[in-house]
């Protein structure tokens, strides 16, 4: 199996690189993930986002095997386990931190039991927000914008 190193820049659903925020008309910034082959967790947290209706669980959407699909397609088959538990270890911290600590006792499950029991638009918009705290820049929950699968 070959391995990614650029692969093609995935837009968002406001028509942004998710990798570095420029407009899908125009071109990617050069320290752009899309343009080095340098991923982490914030990247595949917005990349995935993108993914989840392909990963549905019962009710809701499995979001660890849509990060590690992403992975897979982002950073190769071989370094898309550990991608994608850092990038479930970043959303996991957004999650606990959100509820104010009360999760911390389940945090082994907190991102398995968010992808059961939130919409996804909500579910979308914590992994940009976990992105967003992972790089640590605030989230505008306003520029985020009307997510659709």
């Amino acid at each position: 199996m070959t391995e990614p190193t650029t692969p093609d820049r995935v837009i968002d659903h406001n028509n942004e690189c998710v990798g570095c925020g420029a407009h899908f008309s125009e071109p990617c910034h050069p320290s752009c993930p899309f343009q080095t082959g340098h991923f982490g967790p914030a990247v595949l947290l917005r990349a995935a986002a993108g993914q989840l209706t392909q990963h549905p669980a019962g009710v809701g959407y499995n979001i660890s095997a849509t990060l590690f699909a992403t992975a897979v397609e982002l950073v190769g088959g071989s370094a898309a386990g550990v991608a994608s538990d850092e990038a479930a270890a970043a959303l996991a911290d957004f999650l606990v931190a959100q509820s104010g600590g009360k999760a911390e006792a389940i945090r082994d499950q907190v991102v398995y039991r968010h992808g059961l029991f939130t919409d996804l638009p909500e579910i979308a918009q914590s992994m940009y927000a976990a992105a967003a705290r992972h790089d640590g820049i605030e989230f505008d929950p306003d520029d985020f914008g009307e997510f659709t699968a």
